[in-house]
């Protein structure tokens, strides 16, 4: 039963309230930065910028100006954990202490804020890949700056989405947004182990990075970015089911990105195959998360490829144990959590019942 449950989940497409703008959108984000390190010859600017047009995944039905606020809030962040890893690189033993802190402070203030998902993923990813990169201290900050061209692509193709949504009525514009007072007021009432939780999963992000670091793996960030992204579960039995979804759609992935190396593609054939699979990546996360990990894979290891000096055999290993470790790590984390959080539940249960006799 459980097996055909596994098979139902990897197949099954779920209804939401997404448009094909936002899908479509997403994609061109990533084609601007590509499209210009291909003419200039520089695809430094295609994979740094890249990274900045993850920015557009905040996308929400906002008005306009709002929604480009919005987009650029979490471009600016990403700048900035981008930067932030890139000069740890010059103190390594100080990777493993900027990835928890940026993981602590996005996680912190994304919950707090009530910022919708993917929340502050995104910001602790790119982070995590910065330190996977070499650079003089000298090339950093215009790298940075690099990285800001995904970013202006993101809130431009926004407001294009945003445009034709609003024209086609694709989406129902929330106009009405609580403050960030209310919002901060709110979460506090519901949720006052926010910062115990975020504490907590900071300090998974650290170990799941010192050991990565330690172990010198091929890229060990990718072992940091599957355990974020099994930390992003709210409930245990959810993130069970997304590490086994996650663990068998990264797999198929990897085959498939195999499959993609082994056509011994142009680059601008590369940069087409990129931007087809950040569509599929997009339409499918909503809608089936073990089927969007068939593509996240292949696009990860193709995207790579075009600045590593690393041969493509070693880039899929390293992806291979950066699934397998990261989301082994990230399960005990979050198992430990939820085991101690319903023993103090538990305790304070029976503390209040004693009080009340």
């Amino acid at each position: 039963m459980k097996q055909r449950k596994i098979i139902k989940d990897l197949i099954h497409i779920k209804q939401t309230d997404d448009t094909i703008t936002r899908v479509i959108g997403a994609g061109l984000s990533t084609s601007v930065p590509l499209f210009i390190g291909y003419f200039t010859g520089n695809m430094q600017i295609g994979t740094l910028g890249a990274l900045g047009a993850f920015a557009f995944l905040s996308f929400t039905p906002l008005p306009l100006g709002k929604l480009a606020k919005r987009i650029l809030k979490m471009g600016l962040s990403i700048m900035a954990g981008f930067y932030l890893g890139l000069l740890s690189t010059l103190v390594p033993w100080l990777i493993p202490i900027v990835l928890g802190g940026v993981s602590l402070c996005g996680l912190f203030m994304a919950r707090l804020l009530q910022i919708p998902g993917p929340g502050a993923f995104f910001v602790i990813m790119v982070t995590a890949m910065s330190t996977g990169m070499e650079m003089p201290f000298e090339e950093m900050f215009p790298a940075m700056l690099t990285v800001g061209i995904g970013v202006l692509a993101s809130i431009f193709m926004a407001t294009i989405a945003g445009i034709i949504n609003n024209y086609f009525q694709l989406w129902t514009v929330e106009t009405e947004q609580p403050s960030y007072g209310e919002r901060i007021q709110d979460t506090i009432d519901k949720n006052p182990e926010l910062l115990l939780a975020s504490l907590y999963h900071a300090g998974v992000i650290f170990f799941a990075t010192y050991v990565a670091q330690s172990l010198g793996f091929a890229n060990p960030y990718w072992i940091t970015i599957s355990t974020v992204a099994v930390l992003q579960g709210k409930k245990l039995k959810f993130i069970f089911e997304r590490n086994v979804q996650r663990i068998i759609g990264g797999i198929i992935g990897l085959l498939i990105g195999m499959l993609i190396f082994s056509l011994n593609l142009e680059l601008l054939e590369k940069i087409f195959t990129l931007i087809i699979l950040n569509i599929l990546v997009e339409f499918s996360m909503v809608r089936n998360y073990g089927l969007a990990n068939f593509f996240t894979n292949p696009l990860s290891v193709l995207l790579s490829s075009l600045s590593s000096d690393l041969f493509v055999s070693e880039l899929f290993a390293a992806r291979f144990i950066g699934i397998l470790l990261g989301s082994l790590i990230g399960v005990i984390g979050a198992a430990l959590f939820s085991l101690g959080l319903r023993m103090y539940e538990r305790e304070l249960s029976l503390i209040q019942k004693n009080r009340g006799e």
